[in-house]
């Protein structure tokens, strides 16, 4: 994961902040319920790409006699497939 918990936290609460000072929130919002839960929005997020990033270097497997070879690049290829998969799944990143 790119972000750690402590990185993820301090996210969490400068979005709180600015949803309350926009008064964004709800009035009966708990502050600590609002950032729980754009922690988890956001460590849910990561993980998510986390385990396509994974997907994509198992596909990358197949390659690796060309990877090695110098045929292919593994930054190019590596972007390449992950922007297929995105792109087939309809997936936001």
């Amino acid at each position: 994961m790119r972000l750690n918990s402590d990185e993820i936290q301090g996210i969490s609460e400068f979005l709180y902040k600015l949803l309350a000072n926009r008064s964004l929130l709800f009035k009966d919002a708990r502050a600590e319920d609002v950032r729980a839960g754009i922690y988890e929005i956001i460590y849910q997020d990561m993980a998510r790409e986390d385990r396509l990033n994974e997907e994509v270097k198992d596909i990358m497997d197949r390659y690796d006699a060309e990877l090695k070879s110098g045929r292919l690049d593994y930054n190019k290829l590596f972007n390449m497939i992950k922007q297929q998969i995105i792109k087939e799944r309809k997936l936001i990143v």
